[in-house]
């Protein structure tokens, strides 16, 4: 501790933080045994007060993350998780990362990992549907003193955690916006095609798209939104219903499923508007055949590298925050 601190000042870090003049001592001098919770809120105080110099490591030994992400096998989900090994090789001295899978179609293995870690964390980050169960579990994880991150989706009454990623509503009335000068007059319908409306995300997104559509294209009637849970043959088969109906002068996809809109889209031998989301090759494919229009890109590399920094930082390893909320990218042919 630097000799400038004198008593008063201790007892100002120990006013603030919470906690005994004893307990300010222990965590300071690194000497005791004092719980993370405890030794984290001591030592956000001190570094707010200007006492930098000196201050001890937040623990010992590499600060421990857990990563929870659905068994996903979209584009930005290998993104993801190809960013969070870079990040961990790049950081081994400092950061261990314990990545657990969840089956979406299993939400209590979810439930699980958030209410039953391995051993003791430092930090969560996990991509989760907003309901209640897992409001609950994450309330009481961040109520518990873990630092958490909301990866890619927010969720609703979560106090506490941070949310990193792109403005999903702002994403989905950037592609009503695009759509409705697109479509014109084209005659048909636009298609509004969901992975699953339990993640926020995708409800944000929705949400957007539907007031701007309503707004600047109140003639062009919507379907949907329609859950095809990023699986391919659902979303062929949802689009190639529509097809069959009517015509079909727009497609907005908030999730994955390309590669089933593409089919429904040869076999019917049309060419709609296509807006869809990640920078993808598949993606970057078709943009350069002219089967999509443009795609809205998260940058999940970008996400990745918020969501360590802002783990160093709650944790006092880095000194500056990440800046939230993330950009969005939209790509074309032409940038890809």
């Amino acid at each position: 501790m630097s000799s400038t601190l004198k008593r008063h000042g201790l007892m100002k870090v120990a006013e603030l933080a919470g906690v005994s003049l004893s307990t300010v001592d222990r965590v300071l001098n690194d000497r005791g045994k004092v719980s993370d919770v405890k030794r984290r809120k001591v030592l956000t105080v001190a570094r707010a007060l200007g006492i930098r110099p000196g201050l001890p490591a937040p623990f010992t030994g590499p600060m421990i993350v857990d990563v929870l992400l659905s068994d996903s096998a979209t584009d930005h989900f290998k993104r993801l998780a190809a960013a969070f090994e870079r990040q961990a090789q790049r950081l081994s001295a400092h950061l261990t990362l314990r990545h657990q899978r969840w089956a979406e179609g299993a939400p209590q293995q979810l439930l699980d990992a958030l209410r039953k870690p391995r051993s003791r964390r430092h930090g969560m980050i996990v991509i989760a549907p907003d309901t209640p169960s897992v409001q609950q579990a994450l309330n009481a994880i961040v109520q518990g003193g873990t630092p958490t991150v909301l990866l890619t989706s927010n969720l609703t009454d979560v106090q506490g955690a941070v949310y990193v990623g792109i403005d999903n509503h702002a994403a989905g009335r950037s592609a009503g916006r695009l759509m409705s000068q697109w479509v014109g007059q084209r005659p048909g319908v636009v298609v509004l095609v969901v992975n699953s409306l339990a993640f926020f995300a995708h409800q944000e997104r929705a949400k957007g798209f539907l007031d701007v559509m309503a707004q600047h294209a109140p003639d062009t009637r919507v379907i949907g939104p329609v859950e095809c849970f990023d699986d391919d043959e659902l979303t062929r088969a949802a689009v190639a219903q529509c097809l069959a109906d009517q015509p079909l002068a727009g497609l907005y996809d908030t999730g994955s499923g390309s590669l089933g809109i593409q089919a429904a889209l040869a076999q019917a031998n049309i060419h709609p508007v296509w807006i869809g989301h990640e920078a993808s090759p598949l993606h970057a494919s078709l943009l350069r055949q002219g089967v999509m229009s443009l795609v809205l890109d998260q940058d999940p590399e970008g996400q990745v590298q918020a969501c360590i920094d802002y783990l160093l930082h709650q944790q006092g390893i880095i000194d500056a925050p990440p800046v939230l909320p993330l950009a969005m990218k939209i790509v074309i042919d032409e940038n890809l």
